[in-house]
């Protein structure tokens, strides 16, 4: 009795392991729209190598450091470079996504001539966003904890000027209802986006760039952004929500 009892246990150990195997954690930030596009890139390209994919949404500082820790199994999306202070995390080729950095404002207009021209001014930007941290060190910064507060804290001039990536600045100016913000240009950067895993999870980086790559190379990374971001903007204009707990708006499976 005693051995059929182990042998149970053993058989649902291992059994564990498999489905433990066949799935990926990855993390995100919370109420950042631009990930979305990342996020159904990355369910269909798990989906295609035969894992399933779970992802997370914390703040954009914690989910970095949860990856890096390998508390789960890696970032959705991050721009280039942040090995240099996050070492356990592994980039993935090819990149899946890109954003624009831009400034919004509500009562000041200039020309945004690179990151030094946003000197004078109070500037929003969310805490963890790296881009945004690292070229306005030594500025006049005030971080928020998440773009819906950002925006919120520019319309009630709390703010001269924010750093947003252009996407969500437009997605959350039409879910708040704010008027009066203006996108002021040109962009002051764009940036590649890079799928990110923990280290521990090395084997799997021949399998998941192998898709990614097909994927690019088909056009259907292209066309994956362009459907996302067009029903991101229809959505919020009749004010549904994202639908990114299970992506059924975005995966056929409804409107």
């Amino acid at each position: 009795m005693r051995f059929l009892v182990l042998a149970v246990f053993i058989i649902f150990s291992f059994g564990q392991q498999a489905i433990s195997a066949e799935s990926v954690v990855l993390v995100t930030p919370v109420n950042s729209v631009d990930t979305v596009t990342s996020e159904v890139i990355l369910r269909e390209a798990y989906r295609r190598i035969g894992i399933n994919l779970v992802i997370k949404k914390y703040p954009a500082e914690r989910a970095l450091k949860l990856a890096n820790q390998g508390k789960v199994d890696g970032e959705v999306q991050r721009i280039n470079g942040i090995a240099a202070k996050y070492p356990n995390l592994i980039q993935v080729h090819p990149k899946i996504n890109f954003i624009e950095g831009v400034v919004f404002s509500k009562s000041v207009t200039f020309d945004v001539k690179g990151w030094e021209s946003l000197r004078p001014y109070r500037i929003g930007i969310i805490r963890g966003i790296k881009f945004a941290e690292r070229n306005t060190a030594g500025m006049k910064v005030l971080p928020a904890g998440n773009y819906a507060t950002l925006f919120k804290m520019l319309d009630r001039k709390r703010f001269d000027i924010i750093v947003s990536p252009s996407l969500n600045g437009r997605y959350q100016m039409l879910q708040a209802g704010v008027k009066g913000l203006r996108e002021l240009s040109p962009p002051i950067m764009r940036f590649d986006l890079f799928h990110y895993l923990h280290k521990k999870n090395k084997a799997l980086l021949p399998r998941i760039s192998k898709v990614l790559q097909s994927m690019r190379e088909s056009g259907d990374l292209k066309k994956i952004r362009r459907h996302v971001n067009i029903i991101l903007l229809k959505r919020v204009e009749k004010h549904l929500p994202i639908c990114d707990k299970d992506y059924s708006c975005f995966e056929g499976k409804s409107g």
